[in-house]
């Protein structure tokens, strides 16, 4: 039994997912499995994994009709093997340390059920971060979601072997791993580590790229949350604002400016005037475009 299963679900990314197993296999954690779940691809995706890592004792691909990212992970889990399954996208790099570092932190607290890791956007050579940079190492609840929203993406360790693993909503697939991961941590918690050891490929093909995709789907998902979470008051107000925080944001960035005060003006309704909203609105009124011709000034 591997200690852990890499799951990592694909859909015609043949040209990209070479690149994402070799960091993986190139691991200096060696007692892990990887699980290629082909999600129904049209492309040369299994030639390229059978040419490349056929005789590769780790690699294993399962070819599925498509049905979408989300049902494709909850597959993985069902064929997994190892003790622990670590999420992962088929377009994403590990870096070396990135099964040692879990590893390290699962002997040390080894009744927690989730961890992660942080990780860095590369966008053409451009490095940035998301908000889990500031974050320092230790536990944290769905409180932390409530605040930042899909901090840690769906780059998390699980254990497998935990009856209240709730799986990856099947009619989500943009956002889902903020559904994941607030039924999960509602109660328990993650354990985050203060270590950057992964990647994410930040092109042009992402899926968080279409913004008017993720707002729906974070209108879509906010909607499935609210009864099953069973927030207080208080909490509901910061999760409903945030919401539409990030929906003001995605349509500022898509010059969709009266979408964009439409959205601002209701998390100001949940979550009052900040200075946040007010340097939102001064955006929303100046408008993207003007804004990035003074760039250049």
């Amino acid at each position: 039994m591997p200690f852990f299963s890499v799951i990592i679900p694909t859909y015609n990314r043949a040209a990209m997912l070479a690149a994402t197993l070799q960091t993986i296999v190139n691991q200096d954690f060696t007692d892990f499995e990887i699980l290629i779940i082909d999600d129904g691809s049209t492309d040369d995706t299994q030639q390229v994994v059978a040419t490349l890592f056929g005789t590769n004792p780790k690699v294993r691909y399962l070819y599925k009709q498509n049905e979408e990212r989300s049902v494709a992970r909850n597959y993985g889990i069902t064929h997994a093997k190892g003790q622990f399954a670590v999420f992962f996208d088929s377009d994403d790099f590990m870096h070396a340390d990135n099964l040692s570092t879990l590893h390290q932190a699962i002997q040390q607290y080894p009744q927690t059920n989730f961890f992660a890791s942080k990780y860095l956007f590369d966008c053409k050579g451009v490095i940035s971060y998301n908000d889990l940079k500031n974050i320092p190492t230790g536990f944290y609840d769905y409180k932390l979601l409530l605040e930042y929203g899909s901090i840690v993406g769906t780059l998390v360790c699980v254990r497998l072997n935990n009856p209240n693993l709730h799986s990856f909503p099947a009619e989500f697939n943009i956002l889902e791993d903020l559904a994941f991961n607030m039924l999960n941590l509602r109660n328990d918690k993650i354990y985050i580590i203060d270590k950057f050891t992964m990647t994410v490929n930040d092109h042009a093909g992402r899926t968080m790229q279409n913004n008017q995709k993720a707002i729906a789907a974070r209108l879509k998902v906010t909607d499935y949350l609210i009864p099953k979470l069973q927030l207080p008051e208080n909490e509901l107000k910061i999760f409903k604002g945030k919401s539409y925080e990030f929906c003001a944001i995605h349509s500022y960035i898509d010059n969709k400016r009266t979408d964009a005060f439409k959205y601002l003006c209701l998390t100001i309704k949940e979550l009052g005037f900040s200075t946040n909203s007010f340097a939102l609105l001064l955006k929303i009124l100046i408008g993207k475009k003007n804004i990035n011709r003074l760039k250049f000034l």
